[in-house]
């Protein structure tokens, strides 16, 4: 006997290939990523007069820490760099400034590198690829957010040196002491000879 196909049937198959059709849009979506993504960025020619103008702050920093988000659902999402400041050349900042990029070039994010130099030119806490932002070199002399001191690593060290010395000399020492009364009790328990006139182990006089 041949199927019969109720009109249920079919609402219902059309309700299930509804359902794959949007999971494998779904799929492909983030297998291939948001279509900006593919996008590059496209500046115009720098011109320093017209950075100057646009930035509300022009300054040279050394990168000490970027803060890059743990999941991000497009490449415009944002990171963050801080900045040690060395030179301002147009606004105020003191100690430590924050700004703001995409985290990838393709939306015109800025690669900040750890350690490194730069003539940043920002507004409102932003930069970008097109601001006009220049690589002055390395700082290696500059301190990173979370580095440890070397004079903090020569310290620990030298605490760690002393309790295993201290250590050794206290295991040495009861090493000795547990010898010298293993002997002191050895010799205590030795019976010697046996006196003239006493039955030997074999039962017999031993004179």
């Amino acid at each position: 006997m041949e199927p019969v196909w109720s009109v249920g049937h079919l609402r219902g198959m059309r309700r299930v290939w509804g359902h794959v059709a949007a999971l494998m849009v779904l799929t492909s979506v983030l297998v291939v990523g948001p279509s900006g993504a593919a996008c590059a960025c496209s500046c115009a020619e720098p011109n320093t007069a017209e950075n100057t103008a646009w930035a509300d702050l022009v300054f040279v920093g050394v990168v000490v820490d970027v803060d890059r988000p743990a999941f991000s659902m497009s490449s415009g999402d944002l990171m963050t760099a801080r900045l040690t400041v060395e030179q301002v050349r147009k606004g105020s900042a003191t100690g430590h400034v924050e700004v703001k990029t995409a985290i990838e070039g393709p939306s015109c994010g800025f690669d900040f590198v750890e350690g490194s130099r730069y003539l940043i030119y920002s507004r409102d806490g932003q930069t970008s690829l097109c601001s006009g932002n220049e690589l002055l070199g390395a700082a290696p002399e500059v301190e990173l957010d979370g580095d440890v001191p070397v004079a903090a690593l020569a310290a620990g060290a030298a605490v760690l040196i002393a309790a295993v010395a201290l250590w050794w000399v206290l295991r040495r020492r009861r090493s000795a002491s547990s010898g010298n009364g293993g002997d002191t009790g050895s010799a205590g328990s030795d019976p010697g000879p046996a006196p003239r006139g006493e039955a030997g182990p074999g039962g017999q006089d031993s004179a």
